[in-house]
């Protein structure tokens, strides 16, 4: 930690070094902030620490209290209900299914379907204004409350069937859940939450459409032209110390528990239920009460989308006259893809070349990672730290780069997809490392030793290793495709002139007000994140089917 303030401000000198006044792609909704506050915009003008980052910390404190505090009431609950029921109930797959696609949506693609459901034309409720720190907060609770509630449930299940059966003897069914299954799934269930907490204080683009000034969504606004030492360090130190915190936390709970959690193997059985631990009918009645409210509420922004595209609203009188059409919403459905296709065609490409490029470097890493473990100690703590790093920081950086005086930089820079693929290929690296980590790191000790000592590098990795990683690849690849695609803080500053994503496309939008397009092409969104999970899933059976009959 002793070196981040000498990283900072050499990334000053970087950005000063550039003497490029071009400033990155306007945000379409801040002219009237940039209008109302000109000194903060004056060259050398920057306001003092105590006028300006203190309250940039404080709403970002105070952001983060509402995100986790929403996520933690609404997913453990709603996990709780769902291990009261069975694996395969259809509401229980039903909510598993909503849950996933709520948690790798982008936080852009899910404030535009809130925006369409509590907006200022939305169909439900009219609550959602600008400046509202709850309704951010609200916007982010939802999505860590599908995260929290998907990692709750995973973690509580793989748990030893021993100790499962074991604490059937003791306990009633929710005491089982709360006392054993609750505590030793804390590693699940911490990571969650730091992801909520990581969000909440490096993720701008809901904070500014709202117009709540958190430090991430400051700094990109003001001192994106011209940053200085204090808004740098203020920008990357804050979010570290907010998530380091937690991360010792959880590295704490993980050498304590994760590996009692990690007993049991893919295939195994959850216990027969004993008459001591059979869920009663009122408790079946409470637990599926539960889950359907819970689905219910994940569903809502999406039908709101759904609502936005032929809902139109109309001022006759002096009363605001809303009315909705199917007609409408089938043809702005419809004419989305013909309309939007250069934005689409842009974010397949970004999320192809995304893989190639993240992909292999964060399986090396993860490799190394588990055949050197000090080695993998050092990668997690600086993925810690650089994951932590916003969005903005990081695309103003790669951005600053290529401004340098160096010969063909500048083509690079408004030629080609470079700079873009560095700039969300970042956290595009970390999370596909951390996946394929989780991967390596379910490779049991006997194998991987037995392995080490009986053959080669490349007959242990097609062997051993590939067998075993083929989930983990096809969801590392699937996770840094959604991620590359949805990283609009990042992306912004580097896109190449005349390049647009979905994501950047929906955020100006959205500041726009263009209501029934914005909603047709947040679904559009959906409907490639959907398609190339169905992808995904498709290519990892082919794989396992084609493993097994190798084998």
């Amino acid at each position: 930690m002793s070196n981040i303030p000498f990283a900072a401000l050499v990334l000053t000198r970087i950005l000063a070094a550039s003497e490029v006044q071009a400033a990155p792609l306007p945000l379409q909704g801040a002219g009237t902030i940039l209008t109302e506050t000109p000194m903060l915009l004056a060259i050398g003008n920057t306001p003092e620490f105590a006028d300006d980052w203190f309250a940039a910390i404080a709403t970002t404190l105070k952001l983060i209290a509402v995100s986790t505090s929403i996520a933690a009431l609404l997913g453990i609950p709603a996990a709780f209900c769902v291990s009261l029921l069975r694996p395969k109930h259809p509401l229980v797959r039903l909510w598993a299914l909503v849950s996933l696609t709520s948690s790798v949506m982008p936080l852009i693609l899910l404030a535009a379907a809130w925006e369409a459901t509590a907006g200022k034309f939305g169909w439900l409720i009219t609550t959602m204004t600008g400046g509202n720190l709850w309704w951010v907060g609200w916007i982010h609770g939802m999505h860590g409350a599908a995260m929290v509630g998907l990692a709750t449930a995973w973690g509580t299940r793989r748990i030893s069937s021993v100790a499962i059966q074991q604490a059937a003897l003791d306990f009633s069914p929710a005491g089982t859940w709360w006392r054993v299954r609750f505590p030793i799934a804390l590693p699940w269930i911490t990571a969650a939450m730091i992801g909520v907490m990581v969000l909440a204080s490096t993720e701008m683009s809901v904070a500014d459409l709202h117009s709540v000034r958190t430090v991430a969504d400051q700094f990109y606004l003001f001192y994106s032209v011209d940053p200085d030492t204090t808004s740098v360090l203020v920008s990357t130190l804050i979010p570290m110390v907010l998530g380091g915190v937690p991360a010792l936390l959880w590295f704490a709970l993980y050498r304590r528990r994760w590996k009692v959690a990690a007993e049991t193997s893919a295939h195994s059985q959850q216990p027969p239920l004993t008459p001591n631990n059979s869920t009663t009918s009122p408790m079946r009645l409470v637990a599926t009460a539960g889950v359907l409210l819970s689905t219910l509420l994940l569903l809502l922004p999406l039908v709101g989308l759904v609502i936005q595209t032929g809902h139109s609203v109309e001022v006759v009188d002096g009363q605001r006259q809303a009315t909705f059409q199917w007609s409408a919403s089938l043809r702005a459905i419809s004419e989305a893809p013909g309309l939007f296709r250069e934005e689409i065609v842009w974010t397949i490409q970004l999320a192809l070349f995304s893989i190639l490029l993240t992909v292999p470097v964060a399986f090396a890493f993860a490799r190394c990672a588990r055949s050197f473990p000090r080695v993998g100690v050092l990668f997690d703590a600086l993925g810690t730290m650089l994951f932590l790093v916003p969005g903005p920081v990081i695309g103003m950086t790669v951005a600053a780069l290529f401004r340098l005086q160096l010969s063909g930089l500048d083509r690079l820079a408004t030629h080609t997809l470079i700079p873009t693929l560095l700039a969300v290929g970042v956290r595009s690296t970390l999370v596909a490392y951390a996946i394929l980590r989780n991967g390596y790191d379910a490779i049991d000790e006997p194998s991987w030793l037995a392995g080490r000592m009986d053959g080669s590098i490349a007959w242990r990795f097609w062997n051993l290793e590939r067998p075993r990683l083929i989930g983990p690849l096809a969801v590392a690849s699937l996770a840094v495709a959604i991620v590359s695609a949805g990283d609009v803080p990042a992306a912004m500053p580097v896109l190449p002139p005349g390049v647009t994503t979905t994501g950047t496309r929906l955020f100006g939008l959205l500041h726009s007000g263009a209501r029934y397009q914005e909603a047709s092409l947040a679904m559009t969104h959906i409907a490639m994140v959907l398609g190339l999970c169905g992808l995904m899933l498709g290519v990892q059976l082919h794989l396992r089917g084609r493993s097994k009959d190798v084998d």
